[in-house]
């Protein structure tokens, strides 16, 4: 099977050449090498330019303006891309050089397979290996990511993807071009989670098969973008952000056949919805986020069953005086001292 390789690359100089040798070096050589800049302010583009002669790779543009979310360019390497299969190779990771060869087998076995992932490293900025990614899911199975496994989607929807986003590094995933584009490509406005909206999407469409061996090395550093909107807006973003994926994921679920797993499914997106809503209200109450008071209040109110609105009313209320009237003069005491 013929494989796109997609590097979508932003201001990850320091990371770049480790990460193109580890593909360029696949023992699986079936692959061609797309190479995608969004104006990095580094000299990631330099880096990239470098390889762009290189027989493997196909395309090396770099973009004249920043797209404002690595999700544009998914979708525009997918659009470039003569493969059957999609590989987007973060550029900030690296790959176990069997990683291609790992993945595609399942792929070959099972026509109904439409997504295939490994298990994660978690490395640091300087490249030191702090553990593994199975942690993520040992709250929701602490077995069923000990072997590999192939399972129908909906069923991997249901025990998981829909609890959180099990499936967290790009850099593991080798799915089937057609279905992504079957299913309307990644959504560029949820810059921070669009990979868990398409991964959801895509896996309803068929199987999914996971490997236990770890084949990929997941980067974790101050300049990714979690990180960076972590640190420059708290949580808020990234919960607005999950509640929306929720609510369009919902409209999703509605258009596929309708059965008793898809039911459950969205029984429990509703119910984690309603969950998210709430978190959020406390959140901007608790942090004294004074814009995000009413507004996610409002949300909250507007998402309640009729019959718990006389226990949250009250709740928020007691939670905004204490923040206000409590806390917040406590702290300012103790600073003072």
């Amino acid at each position: 099977m013929f494989i796109s390789v997609i590097v979508p690359c932003y201001n990850h100089a320091p990371y770049l050449k480790e990460r193109i040798e580890s593909i360029i070096h696949q023992t699986y050589q079936n692959f061609e090498l797309i190479l995608l800049d969004d104006l990095s302010p580094d000299n990631s583009a330099e880096i990239l330019l470098s390889y762009k002669d290189h027989p493997k790779v196909t395309y090396c543009i770099i973009n004249e303006k920043n797209s404002g979310s690595t999700f544009y360019q998914w979708n525009k390497g997918i659009e470039l891309a003569k493969g059957e299969l999609i590989w987007i190779a973060e550029s900030d990771d690296v790959a176990d050089l069997s990683f291609l060869d790992e993945l595609v087998k399942p792929f070959l076995e099972n026509p109904d397979l439409v997504l295939a992932y490994s298990q994660s490293y978690k490395m640091d900025s300087k490249g030191n290996i702090t553990g593994s990614w199975k942690d993520h899911t040992d709250d929701l199975d602490p077995k069923k990511f000990e072997e590999k496994f192939t399972i129908s989607g909906i069923d991997y929807i249901d025990q998981f993807l829909i609890i959180k986003n099990t499936i967290p590094n790009a850099s593991a995933v080798l799915f089937k071009k057609h279905t992504y584009q079957q299913v309307g490509g990644a959504n560029p406005h949820l810059k921070l989670i669009g990979d868990w909206e398409i991964w959801s999407k895509i896996v309803a469409q068929g199987d999914i098969f996971f490997s236990a061996k770890k084949l990929n090395y997941f980067r974790y550093h101050e300049t990714s973008v979690i990180a960076k909107a972590k640190k420059t807006q708290g949580n808020t973003l990234l919960r607005n952000q999950v509640i929306e994926f929720r609510q369009l994921i919902s409209i999703y679920w509605k258009s596929l056949p309708q059965n008793r797993n898809i039911l459950n499914i969205q029984k429990k997106n509703k119910k984690y919805l309603f969950q998210d809503i709430k978190r959020n209200s406390s959140l901007a109450i608790r942090k004294r986020y004074y814009k995000e008071i009413l507004p996610t209040s409002i949300q909250t109110i507007r998402n309640t069953p009729l019959y718990l609105l006389p226990v949250i009313i009250p709740k928020l209320l007691v939670k905004l005086i204490f923040s206000i009237c409590i806390d917040a003069p406590l702290k300012k005491a103790i600073i003072r001292k």
